[in-house]
């Protein structure tokens, strides 16, 4: 229910990723409660530390100068780091009135926020205030039929069904896809056209590099059509209702939970990690805090992921492992049930903010 009129429950901070903003919008609307969006640019100073810029508006700006007036919403509704000092910033001019909710990580302390919604990625520690679902917010597919784009019907008359709808994102640090992850991606596509028939629909991302399709398209030897990201229409909406099975890369949990949500087959494809001295730093050190959490080690862990200071710890491996552990990559098409109850606890944890008595 969204609204543009003053007086907005809750206020949405949208920011520059497709993927967070896609998330804050389906929560909102969920919720159905009137909801004002508020679309931040940010400068350079965006990069430091929540705990460095405060509730202060140093780092961003809105298009909109006129929308950050009162009435003060009851929740602000937020995703990343970038976001957390505007979120603050609304909270102070409402006196402390203001409920904060964040997406995924808001590398700050947790304690800011009344909810804290996330993924096992983020490696988020377990809080009274902290939410960790195994899937995004993310809504399926709308049940009806979408076309593919008319520039790519007379091609179909070549692609047999069933058809495999190969999804390949790229490189996300520390994950990368080389040239060898591309040949075993190719080699996953195809061995799924073998074994079931049909053929295969090979869909790039903004970030897959052009020498990986170039593989991709050099090993498969099944019947397939290799669409590269921005040359030409992209069928991707038509072919997530109608394919009939998924091969997708883990580098994007927003990619490989829709795939997830069709309730259709999904192999995953792991992309090798390429850490840097952070990455490594900052893995060690939550790998020790996890085996002795009341030793200095584990205390000092905690503290430094609580002020936003550890940046490097976004793991696809403890995403992968709690998927796999809830049965979703066993063909069953369980997915969308455990979604839809992940998505029904996080409303009503949310609408539960919005409806108790504003805080002094």
């Amino acid at each position: 229910m969204r609204s543009g009129a003053e007086g907005a429950a809750l206020w949405v901070l949208l920011g520059a990723r497709h993927g967070d903003n896609q998330q804050l919008l389906a929560i909102a609307d969920a919720l159905g409660v009137p909801y004002r969006t508020v679309r931040l640019r940010f400068n350079g100073l965006a990069g430091l530390p929540p705990v460095l810029l405060g509730a202060s508006r140093f780092a961003w700006r809105t298009d909109d100068e006129t929308a950050l007036a009162p009435p003060w919403p009851r929740a602000v509704l937020a995703a990343g780091r970038k976001s957390v000092s505007a979120a603050r910033w609304i909270r102070r001019q409402s006196g402390g009135r203001t409920r904060l909710i964040h997406v995924n990580r808001p590398w700050a302390p947790l304690a800011w926020f009344d909810l804290v919604v996330t993924t096992p990625q983020y490696a988020v520690p377990q809080r009274p205030n902290v939410l960790i679902n195994r899937m995004p917010f993310l809504l399926p597919p709308a049940d009806d039929d979408l076309p593919l784009p008319a520039s790519l019907v007379p091609e179909t008359g070549a692609m047999p069904r069933p058809w495999t709808l190969a999804m390949v994102g790229g490189d996300s640090r520390p994950f990368v896809l080389d040239d060898d992850t591309a040949v075993r991606f190719a080699q996953a596509a195809g061995a799924e056209v073998r074994a079931h028939g049909g053929s295969a629909w090979v869909l790039g991302s903004p970030r897959t590099p052009a020498s990986a399709m170039a593989t991709i398209e050099r090993t498969l030897d099944v019947p397939c059509r290799i669409v590269r990201w921005g040359q030409g229409d992209n069928p991707y909406a038509a072919l997530r209702r109608t394919a009939d099975r998924f091969v997708v890369t883990t580098d994007s949990v927003s990619m490989l939970t829709e795939a997830l949500l069709s309730g259709r087959p999904v192999r995953p494809v792991e992309l090798p990690v390429r850490p840097d001295w952070r990455w490594r730093l900052a893995t060690t050190w939550r790998d020790a805090a996890a085996r002795s959490p009341g030793s200095l080690v584990g205390r000092g862990f905690g503290l430094f992921q609580d002020l936003g200071l550890l940046s490097s710890l976004r793991d696809l491996g403890l995403q992968r492992r709690a998927l796999e552990a809830a049965g979703v990559f066993d063909g069953t098409g369980r997915a969308p049930e455990l979604a839809r109850r992940e998505r029904e606890v996080t409303r009503a944890r949310i609408a539960a903010l919005l409806d108790s008595p504003p805080q002094d």
